[in-house]
């Protein structure tokens, strides 16, 4: 009987940790493709729906080598530059990401760049930045076991 009760505390323990590293290649581009699609649809007159091909990148899991995914896209003259910023930081604050903002002036005819960038355990990596002249969202994938020349 005292086995079956800490089995059963050993599996409750274990389905109640939090996220976890995605698995696979699909699983980590899933993953970084829903995190864009939830902010182009923040403001669906501002930004292009469609979701761009990614970018492979190098990186390491586990001392091996790996593979990272970024999406980037980008939209000219943003209605209200600050306010896309100030949405989407909002939105990721919602999702558990902890933010790092800056602001910052530049010439008159780009005005103030304000940035968000966005980080969370198990999540991907997420940023943006707008100012008048143009604006930019970027999410890179959790980097997972793959060979990134296979993906190039």
């Amino acid at each position: 009987m005292l086995l079956s009760v800490a089995g059963v505390a050993a599996l409750s323990a274990s389905s109640s940790a939090g996220p976890t590293r995605p698995a696979s290649v699909d699983a980590a581009k899933a993953q970084a493709v829903s995190e864009l699609r939830s902010v182009l649809a923040l403001a669906p007159y501002t930004w292009p729906q469609n979701v761009p091909s990614p970018v492979a990148n190098d990186c390491e899991v586990d001392g091996r080598k790996a593979v990272q995914f970024s999406y980037f896209v980008e939209a000219l003259r943003p209605a209200d530059p600050e306010a896309l910023v100030g949405q989407t930081g909002a939105h990721w604050k919602r999702e558990g990401y902890e933010l790092s903002t800056t602001r910052t002036e530049m010439d008159p005819e780009t005005g103030t760049v304000s940035a968000v960038v966005a980080r969370a355990d198990v999540k991907p990596r997420a940023s943006i930045a707008a100012a008048k002249v143009r604006a930019h969202v970027s999410v890179d994938s959790l980097c997972v076991a793959g060979d990134p020349d296979h993906h190039r």
